[in-house]
């Protein structure tokens, strides 16, 4: 991205274009619109403080800020309405009405923020998803990542400063974690709460309400409502050989759980979001659904390199390669269709027709936020049962094959 050629005339006259048109920009000094961003696209009434944007898909919403804390480089994102967005580097991102990132920044695809999210200065996101009113504190690497909990700002799910997700591991793997799960999109949900300086070892999951404690290092899942703290110890493991894998089935099952929480948010932005939104939303939730996907292929694609790898695996086991160990990767090996098919399909339940009737009521007068906290308890429970349903088809699969 950002490969235009520069076109200083041509900058000037697409400025113009915007201001008549009611967008607020500081000057062809301060800001670079290239040629392919189509100028109906970015909304009367935003503001382009410093900012260089290009990308036939870029959208910018009335009220937004871009640029206002330094130079903003936007190529192809999705900036809601009365976002705000400092300095850094926005690559195929996508963020919903409200959402606040405060500078240097840099957001790679993947990358969804929903309404009302905050992100302190300097944090990395690639296929990381927000859903609404999370906050992240400064300083954070939160890569291949969803987050969800909480009812709103003022109880909201949070990463506090200096947390780094340990995404890649020595056999240069990468792995995905979840926090909470999809029923946070209706804001009924304890919020998660990950102390500073915390770092986070994939694939982990930490469920509603739990509290790690600052400085710790998460290994394993956090129960709901559980407290984790970090108990020192320095402990080393001889004879460790990269390339023999031990330990994949907890992996591959947090993992199918993780991609089963974004198969089932997808179908929350295709069956519920996407009938009844605005006509400035519709684009926004489209790329929403397209960041959700990006990020299932990505942990798809994942697991399909982990098994090619078995092979060369059982080759260095040697006589280690025994018992379990061999018959998992044998396993594996053989179902590797069968698992892939397993990840990549959705569940296909339709949302409670009760549900839908009350949300589509409450859209008529209502913003999306403001629906769903006045959603009857009823409603979301069966909306609740829906998602969780929708949510466990790709780790009971993946468990089926491991038991047959």
């Amino acid at each position: 991205m950002f490969e235009n050629r520069y076109d200083e005339g041509g900058n000037r006259l697409r400025i113009a274009r915007l201001s008549d048109r009611g967008v607020n920009v500081w000057g062809s000094d301060r800001v670079y619109i290239s040629d392919d961003v189509p100028v109906e696209n970015i909304e009367p009434g935003s503001t382009i403080y410093n900012a260089t944007i290009s990308g036939p898909k870029t959208f910018i919403g009335r009220g937004a800020k871009v640029g206002q804390s330094g130079h903003a480089r936007v190529a192809d994102c999705q900036i809601g309405r009365d976002c705000d967005i400092g300095a850094g580097t926005y690559d195929r991102a996508t963020l919903l009405e409200g959402a606040t990132v405060r500078g240097f920044a840099e957001l790679r695809p993947g990358t969804l923020l929903e309404e009302e999210v905050e992100a302190a200065h300097s944090v990395a996101f690639k296929n990381t998803i927000l859903t609404a009113t999370c906050v992240t504190g400064s300083i954070l690497n939160y890569c291949d990542l969803f987050m969800s909990g909480g009812t709103s700002r003022d109880d909201h799910s949070e990463v506090g400063s200096g947390v780094v997700h340990f995404n890649f591991d020595p056999r240069q793997d990468k792995w995905g974690s979840l926090m909470g799960d999809v029923r946070g999109v209706l804001l009924r949900s304890a919020p998660v709460f990950v102390g500073g300086q915390v770092g986070l070892v994939a694939p982990v999951h930490i469920d509603f309400g739990a509290v790690v404690a600052a400085g710790s290092i998460v290994r394993h899942d956090v129960g709901p409502g559980c407290v984790h703290f970090e108990v020192a110890r320095t402990q080393n493991v001889e004879g460790f050989d990269r390339e023999i894998y031990t330990g994949l089935k907890r992996k591959l099952l947090t993992t199918a759980k993780l991609i089963g929480n974004l198969w089932a948010l997808s179908s929350w932005y295709a069956d519920v979001r996407m009938p009844f939104a605005d006509s400035d939303q519709t684009p926004l939730y489209e790329a929403a659904r397209e960041q959700i996907q990006r990020h299932i292929d990505e942990r798809v694609k994942r697991i399909n390199k982990i098994i090619r790898k078995l092979p060369r695996s059982l080759e260095k086991a040697g006589e280690r390669a025994r018992g379990e160990l061999r018959a998992e990767h044998e396993m594996l090996i053989a179902q590797q269709s069968h698992i892939e098919g397993a990840l990549i399909r959705p569940s296909t339940a339709a949302a409670p027709e009760s549900f839908l009737r009350e949300y589509e009521l409450g859209r008529k007068t209502k913003s999306h936020l403001d629906t769903i906290r006045t959603l009857s308890p009823d409603s979301v429970r069966y909306a609740e049962k829906w998602l969780l349903d929708l949510a466990a088809a790709q780790a009971r699969r993946l468990e089926s094959v491991f038991q047959s």
